[in-house]
Order: structure tokens, then C-alpha cells, then sequence
């Protein structure tokens, strides 16, 4: 690594340590603007104008953001559009540095892979915080779901994403880098796919297994190692029928989709995985489908542009008095969908511009530079913003503002070498 390099390797690094813990948000806020000062300060504004033209994505993201600004300044309660603007600054931050700096591939791969130790050794930290809980406590849902990582203050489906992305990492290296230390990045593989599980996050661990069974499917195809990749697909599923096995109260959470009828004016309680199921209890399933509905009326009523970012939250809440939708009142329900959070705010003109700028146009670069572990990282992040709105969230913000730009920070425009 030259001197840049090596500077850039332990911002990141700080980066990566600092993002799980929310008790050191400030000091993720400190390291992010010494990567955006320490990114300009790498090339010429010539230069980074070259790549911004060669990077359509990052253009994409740009208008996105003045979309976002535009949306604000339309609100009438601008005062909370400007929470939400801040809350999508990483949006802005990321693209305008890390996305205007050239990295080699291997440099970023490095960080890739020391992300995914770091990530191991955090999930090791939160599962022996969790196992102390409930040696202390007796409670019998102390290592699972949001109670697993008390010890860093975040919400398990955040994690759990961060999780798939460090075994598709530890996969992808296994599979298609040479390095000695396979053996070790397989016991962390497995250990990830059992904290995944305990986590709880259904759409997280459906694509876990949907992604890394595609990528051994693509070893076997491009690298022609039938026995080799067989073998590796069969320990994959071995591993997840003993997971569930020996842990079956996750599979409440899994459970939950078979009761998806919902009543506006029930005022049940909300499931919880540890917990038997009943037909009158809100659960993750109803809950998202009645909010969905109610998100999917506001945008029929306002489809180009949206109510506005400002004032998407209260006349959410005024439909679901019009609709009675009392347990959404009182515990404050969004929508849960990343998708439908910006159609009914932006309208149709936002999703699209969103969809090209932070997922088709990405994925089109991944595609062709043969970068599958970017193209899986990507295709995870979309189907995370089924079930939950990360741009409302700063921690979400964060995750999604920084990998998009990051995972393209080394394609090339076609005929460059």
C-alpha cells in the first residue's frame, strides 16, 4: 500500500469499529468528515470532475439529494423536513468523497475483509454480552433479536445486514481469493450464519441464503469446480437445518407471515417471538401490510411529487386516525418500507431517480466489472428497504450512504486501464 493508501486503510478502519457502537456516534461523525476532507485532498478538482463524469451513479445520487432538498423546502412543516435532511446528509458525504476518489480493487478488498473480521469480533463481543444477561437474568430471550445487541445499542435487522455483508465477504474470499487463512474465515463464516439466525431479521436471512447459494453456484459455473463448490453448497444447508434445529424460538418471526389479515380497529397486542402466536395480535406480517396500505393512499392522492418530506410523518399519522388505526397511533408506526416512504413523500419522480441513483445504476456498474461480491451487497441493501425505512435513521443513513459509493469506488469507465 503507498502512504495515501495507508492513511485512507485506517480512517476506514476507525470507520468500520465506530459505526456499530451508538454510544460513539460523535466520534463516527469525526472520523466521516476526516474521510471526506482526506478524500479531497487526494486528487484535483479537475480530476474529480473527470470521474463525476465517468461515474453516472454519482450523478444520480447528486440529483437525488437535490430532490431530497427540494422536497424540504415544498413542506410546510420544514422545520422537521430539515430533521430528515440531516438525517440523509451521508447521502451527500459519500458520494462527493468517496465516490470521486479512484481505489484499486485490491486495496478495497482489503477493507472488505478486515470489515468482516471487525464485524466478527463485534458479534463475538455482543454474544458474550448476551450470554452474561441471561446467566444473570434467567430470561430466556436474552440472546435473541434486539436483546443480542444490547451491548452496542443498535436495532438487530441493522445488524443483521451488516452481518450478511461480512459473510458474503468471508465467502467470496474463500471461494475466489487465494489466501491461507480459509480455515479460519470459515469457522467465522458459520459463526456469522448462527448470530444471523438469533438475530431474527426474516428478509436478512431469507437473501443470506438466497445470495451465498448463487455466488457457490456461480464458482461452480465460472471456476468449474463441481465437487469442491457441491460440497460447499451441502455444508451451507447442513448448517442452517442444525441452526434451526437446536433453535427453534426464532421461527415464531418466520411464523408470523402465515397470520397477514389485519383489522384497522384491533387493539391486540404486538407479537413477540418468544411468545405463542394468535389470529388478533399485530405482528410484523399484518402490521407492515395495514401501514403499507395507508402509505399507498397518500401517494394516490399525491403521485408526482409527493406530500413532502416535512410532512410525510403528519399526514400519515391523520390517516391512520381516518382509518382508526389505533396501535399505529400509539406506538408511532411508519410505514416500514424504504420504497414506499419516498414514493408517498417524493412521489413517482423520487423513487425513480432513487431507484437509477442508489441500486439500478450500481448494480449495471458491478455487473460489468464482474464484481460479484459488490453486485450481492447491493442486491442485499434493496430487499433490506422492503421491510424498514433506513434513510429515517442515522445509523441506516449511514450503512447505506457509505457502502453504495464505496463498492464503486474502484470500477473504471470501459476502455480505461
Amino acid at each position: 500500500m503507498t502512504k495515501q493508501e495507508k492513511t485512507l486503510f485506517i480512517l476506514i478502519v476507525l470507520f468500520f469499529v465506530t459505526l456499530f457502537f451508538s454510544k460513539l456516534r460523535i466520534p463516527n461523525i469525526i472520523i466521516t468528515g476526516a474521510i471526506a476532507i482526506y478524500c479531497f485532498s487526494l486528487s484535483s478538482i479537475k480530476e474529480k470532475l473527470k470521474l463525476l463524469k465517468q461515474r453516472r451513479s454519482i450523478q444520480y445520487m447528486l440529483f437525488f439529494f437535490l430532490l431530497v432538498i427540494i422536497s424540504m423546502l415544498l413542506s410546510d412543516n420544514r422545520d422537521k423536513g430539515l430533521t430528515y435532511l440531516v438525517l440523509r446528509l451521508p447521502l451527500l458525504v459519500f458520494p462527493i468523497s468517496l465516490g470521486l476518489i479512484s481505489m484499486r480493487k485490491d486495496f478495497k478488498e482489503k477493507l472488505l475483509l478486515s470489515y468482516a473480521c471487525i464485524t466478527t469480533l463485534i458479534c463475538v463481543l455482543c454474544l458474550g454480552s448476551a450470554i452474561y444477561n441471561y446467566l444473570t437474568s434467567h430470561r430466556n430471550d436474552a440472546v435473541y433479536n434486539d436483546n443480542l445487541t444490547l451491548l452496542i445499542k443498535q436495532q438487530s435487522v441493522y445488524i443483521a445486514l451488516l452481518v450478511n455483508f461480512a459473510i458474503y465477504t468471508f465467502l467470496y474470499f474463500i471461494l475466489f481469493r487465494s489466501t491461507k487463512y480459509k480455515g479460519w474465515m470459515a469457522l467465522a463464516m458459520m459463526f456469522l450464519f448462527g448470530f444471523s439466525y438469533l438475530l431474527g431479521s426474516r428478509i436478512n436471512m431469507a437473501v443470506l441464503m438466497v445470495m451465498c447459494l448463487a455466488l457457490c453456484l456461480y464458482y461452480i459455473v465460472s471456476e468449474r469446480m463441481l465437487l469442491e463448490g457441491l460440497a460447499l453448497t451441502f455444508a451451507l444447508l447442513i448448517g442452517s437445518f442444525l441452526v434451526f434445529k437446536f433453535q427453534p424460538q426464532m421461527l415464531n418471526r418466520y411464523k408470523e407471515l402465515a397470520y397477514s389479515n389485519y383489522n384497522y380497529e384491533n387493539k391486540g397486542i404486538e407479537s413477540h417471538y418468544n411468545m405463542e402466536l394468535t389470529p388478533d395480535q399485530w405482528n410484523g406480517a399484518n402490521l407492515r401490510l395495514a401501514a403499507w396500505n395507508c402509505g399507498w393512499e397518500l401517494f394516490r392522492e399525491n403521485p408526482i411529487v409527493g406530500v413532502g418530506l416535512g410532512d410525510k410523518k403528519d399526514l400519515l399519522i391523520q390517516k391512520y386516525q381516518q382509518k382508526n388505526f389505533y396501535f399505529a397511533i400509539e406506538t408511532n408506526k411508519n410505514v416500514h418500507n424504504n420504497y414506499l416512504d419516498i414514493l408517498y413523500s417524493m412521489g413517482i419522480i423520487g423513487l425513480v431517480v432513487f431507484l437509477v441513483a442508489w441500486f439500478f445504476s450500481p448494480l449495471v456498474s458491478a455487473i460489468n466489472s464482474r464484481d460479484s461480491l459488490a453486485a450481492m451487497m447491493l442486491i442485499t441493501l434493496a430487499c433490506a428497504w422492503i421491510t424498514e425505512i433506513y434513510l429515517d435513521r442515522s445509523f441506516g443513513g449511514i450503512i447505506a450512504g457509505f457502502f453504495v459509493p464505496f463498492l464503486l469506488a474502484d470500477k473504471k469507465k470501459k476502455g480505461q486501464p
